[in-house]
């Protein structure tokens, strides 16, 4: 059912299924049809759409994703997303590269010394790092992600994102459960790789 691109464990995960071209694509509508000029726009998806995007995801009904947070994250060119962890107490998701033009956007993971800094949990929608200062952090790994993918993302370490160097706008499907601390990257990786 899935085919396995790379494994990353425990930072991520890229793999494809039969459905993926086919939730991209409707995804790609979506962008077509909205204007995003914020550096960075969390789109949470009408629930006809996310309807239907959930009934083409194989993992949806055992990951209990969640209708109201099936979401598009769009990246202007040029803007960088400080180091963070997603949501309160969110361990993983699953996301789809929407719109990927180039190979300038990476998405870094990092160690533990990011706890010193201060926590803005922004009303408890994310674990961010105020003050967070990337030239003083070595990533553990690094990833540019690349068209037409699914993602098995490990949001419980520290992560930041980097479209700074790129003249193109990056757009991403994210998919969460509605029991955000229930699965970690590990039990969906299981998943993967049970055929």
């Amino acid at each position: 059912m899935f085919t396995i691109i790379e494994d990353c464990s425990p930072y991520y995960i890229r793999f494809t299924h039969s459905n993926t071209k086919q939730i991209v694509s409707i995804c790609q509508s979506e962008l077509t049809n909205s204007a995003f000029t914020n550096g960075f726009t969390h789109h949470v998806l009408n629930k006809h759409v996310a309807q239907q995007i959930l009934q083409l995801d194989p993992l949806a009904k055992n990951l209990v994703l969640n209708l109201n947070r099936v979401s598009l994250f769009v990246t202007q060119p040029g803007y960088y997303y400080r180091a963070h962890k997603d949501g309160k107490e969110n361990r993983m998701s699953i996301n789809y590269t929407v719109q990927i033009s180039d190979d300038k956007c990476t998405t870094n993971w990092y160690d533990n010394a990011v706890d010193q800094y201060p926590l803005d949990l922004l009303d408890n929608r994310s674990r961010e790092a105020m003050g967070f200062d990337k030239s003083q952090h070595t990533p553990l790994k690094s990833m540019t992600a690349q068209q037409d993918e699914c993602i098995l993302f490990n949001t419980d370490i520290w992560h930041d994102f980097d479209n700074s160097q790129s003249l193109n706008t990056r757009a991403v499907l994210t998919l969460r459960s509605v029991y955000p601390g229930k699965f970690y990257f590990e039990d969906v990786k299981e998943m993967l790789y049970v055929q």
